[in-house]
């Protein structure tokens, strides 16, 4: 048996060493791992897209897969060829189902802007390291002002090979804008949400990897040493640094000269600090996880833990993932989520989608289908739990309507009505405290225009106690200090 093994081992080796010299790339299964080890290897550079226990799924080269097994580890071959992998994979498009190309996006996104001109509206927010236009499309009831209402982010491809993560951001705005004028739930969320979608971070990367069919990560830097490219997920300015992230520019993830060097990066920064968005998800693959900060150590305090797991448990719902901690795969500084959330306050997701980098293209839309779900739930969060510690915050609950009012009320009494964390239990109940004024005096105008429907509203949510004794004070007030503002019968059912 001992000879049997030695002699596949040998075999395995000595293929592998022999596919290297073509700078073929594999995607394999190192087994016999402890999770101390996978972060090790996370932390020295390795791509590794998956994990599980005792495991790392990993893209790798022929002399270091021969290394893994000299070590001792089991190594199973999930992909032999990566690029071969990509080229079969596009033979399975054709006019009904295809990936998206930086040229169809931009196309799909323009004739958008011209059908759906009175909803959304196409911006460039800046330029990738070829000049290529990162493009946003957002999705509102009037694009062109700012208004003070709930925003979110939906995004894709930090990471060149993965396709679906375009796939699904550009489904989600197909849905909003094909379904507004006959779906109250989405006229609901376009109406009083400001929607961002960047389907392609990294157009570069993406044309490489579409065009030269090389499993490609990165962006297209010149990194001046011959290698190219840098791991725009990895080049965040939030607790930017060495773990799980390399300082070789030949290594997949390479994490720049310093924090925000890309073009790319820096783009979504300087986009985010401008549109103060309450919530997030960057598309990647592949997993089937739902992930929330932090990610860059392990068992980092997160002081609104209990909306990102409550928010990832029920968009879990919708397709099936896992849902978890960054840091639970391996720590790795730099991400997008950890600067989204750390430093400008977003509910920031990352979700995992597929079981592979690049599925048949006749799978695209069940994983969209899957996924814009959860899209929608996040947008509609976004105004709920996303109240609780925004950016700007003031300024969007002095301007909700009294059905997006009662939606926060709800959500933030039924998740923090019992929190045992007082500092959490006491952020809560100063934002609760403000939505349930806000609704109280839109209760008070509908009462003095000669209404009561806001009132009996109101009265129908169990959870707005708070905003009726507001609502009640106000209109006693009103009935003492302005005799006749409301009419009598109105003050009456106050009362009672």
């Amino acid at each position: 048996m001992r000879r049997k093994v030695f002699s596949i081992v040998c075999g395995i080796s000595l293929f592998f060493a022999s596919a290297a010299m073509a700078n073929t790339k594999s995607l394999v299964r190192v087994s016999n791992l402890k999770p101390s080890q996978i972060s090790q290897l996370a932390a020295e550079g390795y791509d590794i897209p998956s994990v599980g226990r005792g495991y790392a799924e990993m893209v790798l080269e022929g002399p270091e897969i021969s290394a893994f097994v000299k070590k001792g580890h089991t190594v199973k071959v999930l992909v032999r060829d990566l690029d071969e992998y990509v080229k079969n994979v596009k033979k399975t498009q054709n006019k009904n189902n295809a990936y998206y190309t930086y040229d169809t996006m931009v196309k799909r996104l323009n004739e958008w802007k011209e059908k759906f001109a009175g909803i959304c509206r196409l911006e460039s927010i800046g330029k990738s390291h070829e000049g290529r236009d990162i493009w946003a499309l957002k999705i509102s009831d009037n694009p062109e002002i700012n208004e003070p209402e709930p925003a979110a982010l939906l995004m894709g491809a930090h990471h060149a090979r993965e396709w679906p993560s375009v796939e699904v951001p550009m489904a989600t705005a197909k849905q909003l804008l094909e379904e507004y004028e006959g779906n109250e739930e989405i006229k609901r969320l376009v109406d009083n949400r400001e929607i961002w979608i960047v389907p392609m971070v990294n157009p570069d990367g993406v044309t490489y990897s579409m065009e030269k069919s090389r499993m490609w990560r990165k962006n297209r830097r010149n990194n001046g040493n011959g290698t190219y490219g840098v791991d725009l997920n990895r080049n965040y300015g939030y607790q930017w640094g060495n773990v799980g992230a390399s300082n070789s520019g030949s290594s997949d993830t390479y994490h720049g000269t310093g924090p925000f060097s890309e073009p790319e990066s820096s783009t979504m920064r300087d986009f985010c600090i401008r549109e103060k968005f309450q919530a997030s998800i960057s598309f990647h693959t592949y997993s089937e996880l739902i992930l929330y900060p932090f990610g860059y150590g392990y068992n980092i305090p997160n002081p609104d833990s209990k909306i990102f797991v409550k928010m990832a448990s029920e968009m879990a719902k919708f397709n099936g993932y896992d849902p978890k901690n960054s840091a639970e795969l391996y720590p790795a500084m730099g991400d997008s989520d950890d600067y989204f959330y750390g430093e400008l306050k977003m509910l920031s997701f990352t979700f995992e989608l597929c079981t592979t980098f690049i599925p048949n293209a006749s799978q695209i839309a069940t994983f969209n289908g899957l996924n814009v779900p959860a899209c929608l739930y996040l947008i509609d969060k976004a105004g709920t739990y996303g109240l609780v510690n925004p950016d700007g915050r003031e300024e969007i609950v002095n301007a909700l309507d009294l059905p997006g009012s009662l939606r926060a009320i709800a959500d933030i009494v039924n998740l923090f009505g019992n929190e045992n964390n007082i500092g959490m239990r006491n952020e809560a109940l100063k934002q609760l405290e403000k939505v349930s004024q806000r609704a109280a005096s839109l209760v008070v105008e509908d009462m003095k225009n000669g209404n009561s429907a806001a009132l009996e509203a109101v009265k129908n949510v169990p959870q707005a106690s708070l905003a009726m004794s507001f609502a009640r004070n106000r209109v006693l007030f009103e009935d003492a200090h302005r005799s006749g503002s409301i009419r009598p019968e109105l003050v009456q059912m106050l009362k009672k």
